[in-house]
């Protein structure tokens, strides 16, 4: 990929202990964070996910233009301070970006015009590669693994962001109609077969949610 591909910032949330029970306030500090890069040069897209089953677990989805628009960002230390500060108050915080490597299309939200509907659910899975793993051999299975899941109804769309802080690290960001579209698909033993040979080289995680606030929609999820 190069400098000029787009860039999906991915970054996870937990709410810590003592703030179990103030999700509703941190989704008020994800809309403070959306007005502020609002404004900024190269901001294509940015969506807030909870938890279905973990709602103390958020996901903040931001889409650049490229690199550089998304360096300048979180460079502006002043900026990002003070758009950022209550969520590391509320939350503890892992972070995975880059470039998209697979995926393009609408419901990826890099320039299509379809946007997935408010009772939407977001795969999100990561995979970290095990030592010595060969990078290709598992973008080979990821994408061999794929054209099992486009086959179903309700699959909208994808992005496989590899990041680039930790070569052997990526995220799949996975566009469904509902939970009852994706639930069945998990369960099957196509995935579980799949998710074997995916094994071999790289140590997987997953969650499911929903899209709380979408800034390529104007609908909000109650």
């Amino acid at each position: 990929m190069s400098e000029n591909s787009p860039v999906v910032a991915v970054a996870h949330f937990v709410l810590k202990d003592k703030h179990k029970a103030k999700g509703a306030e941190f989704e008020k500090a994800y809309l403070k964070y959306k007005d502020a890069v609002a404004a900024k040069d190269g901001l294509l897209r940015t969506a807030l996910l909870r938890g279905i089953k973990e709602p103390d677990n958020f996901v903040i989805l931001t889409w650049w233009r490229d690199a550089d628009a998304h360096r300048t960002v979180v460079g502006d230390w002043q900026f990002f301070t003070a758009v950022s500060s209550r969520f590391v108050y509320l939350a503890s915080i892992t972070s995975v970006h880059g470039p998209v490597l697979a995926g393009q299309n609408a419901a990826d939200g890099l320039g299509g015009t379809a946007v997935p509907a408010a009772d939407a659910a977001v795969a999100l899975t990561t995979f970290t590669l095990r030592e010595g793993a060969d990078q290709q051999a598992f973008e080979g299975s990821f994408l061999g693994h794929l054209s099992f899941v486009k086959g179903h109804e309700g699959f909208l769309g994808h992005q496989l962001v590899h990041s680039n802080r930790e070569t052997g690290a990526y995220v799949n960001i996975g566009w469904w109609s509902g939970p009852q579209a994706y639930l069945p698909v998990l369960r099957s033993a196509e995935m579980a077969a799949d998710a074997e040979i995916m094994a071999v080289h790289a140590e997987v995680k997953g969650g499911l949610y929903t899209a709380v606030v979408d800034s390529a929609r104007t609908e909000v999820a109650v």
